[in-house]
Parts: C-alpha cells; sequence; structure tokens
C-alpha cells in the first residue's frame, strides 16, 4: 500500500515536472521573441534552460525519493510503538500492586519519551540529509551557469 502511494506521487510529480519543462520552454520561446534574441542567444539562452530545468528535475527526484523515505521510517516507526504499547499494557496488567503499577508505567513513560526523542533525531537525520542531496543539485547547476556568465563576459571584453 505504501509502495502504491510512493509510486503514484512519483507519477504525479514526473507529469507536473513534465508539464512545467513544457510550460518554461513555452515561456523562454515567448521570451526570446518579446526581447528579439536571435540566432546563438536563443540557443544558448534555451540551452541553460533545460540546463536549469534538469537540475529542478533531479532536485525534485532527490525529494521525491527522500520523502519515500521518510514515509517508510514513519511506517517502521509506527510499527515499533505498536508493539511497544501492546507490551506496555501487558506489563500494566500484570501489575499486583498500586506501588508496582506506578513504577511500571513511570518506566513506560521514560522508555516512550526516550523513543520520540530517537525518532526525531532519525527524522530529522534523514530529512537534513535528503535536502542536502537536493540542495547539492541546484548548487552545482548554479555554479555552472556562473561559470558560463563568467566565461562569457570574459570573452566579450578579449574580444
Amino acid at each position: 500500500m505504501a509502495r502504491r502511494g510512493g509510486e503514484a506521487t512519483r507519477s504525479n510529480l514526473e507529469l507536473g515536472l513534465n508539464s512545467t519543462v513544457q510550460t518554461f520552454k513555452q515561456v523562454t520561446d515567448q521570451f526570446t521573441q518579446v526581447l528579439g534574441f536571435a540566432g546563438p542567444q536563443t540557443d544558448e539562452l534555451a540551452r541553460r534552460s533545460a540546463q536549469n530545468i534538469e537540475a529542478v528535475s533531479q532536485a525534485s527526484t532527490v525529494l521525491t525519493k527522500g520523502a519515500q523515505e521518510i514515509s517508510r521510517e514513519w511506517f517502521e516507526v509506527m510499527q515499533d510503538r505498536l508493539a511497544k504499547n501492546i507490551d506496555a499494557m501487558n506489563r500494566l496488567a500484570s501489575c499486583r500492586s498500586l506501588q508496582h503499577f506506578l513504577a511500571v508505567q513511570s518506566e513506560i513513560t521514560r522508555e516512550r519519551l526516550g523513543d520520540a526523542v530517537n525518532s526525531g533525531r532519525r527524522f530529522a537525520e534523514v530529512s537534513l540529509r535528503i535536502a542536502d542531496e537536493a540542495a547539492k543539485v541546484i548548487e552545482a547547476q548554479a555554479s555552472r551557469n556562473i561559470t558560463e556568465f563568467e566565461d562569457a563576459a570574459r570573452a566579450r571584453r578579449v574580444g
């Protein structure tokens, strides 16, 4: 069930990205017509736009895979909590005195608090790693754009 949901999400994201690519291409074409770009300028602008869209697409893929990973983590945490809650109920049911009941309840509360902190830490670590991976893709493309822009500026000054 989770796999189908992840596949549906991925499929919807891909359709959305393809639609975005087509829209961006149309906007770029209109932009170049309005500003009067022609020939090599148009080709260069289209190439850079395509590279930027590819970088966004790659980052989106990373984020989609990350969302699937977080979803799997969440299901694992829920399964673990369910098992621990059943165990906790059994432990509480086996208590024969109020004092023992309160001691077990305190122990269970402490364990659940530790579990909450650990699962929160896991979610944060996965989220941070995914965000870093997506950012690296975008940063790499931005760096390439800057390098190409600087190279083009130098070539114009020299030429």
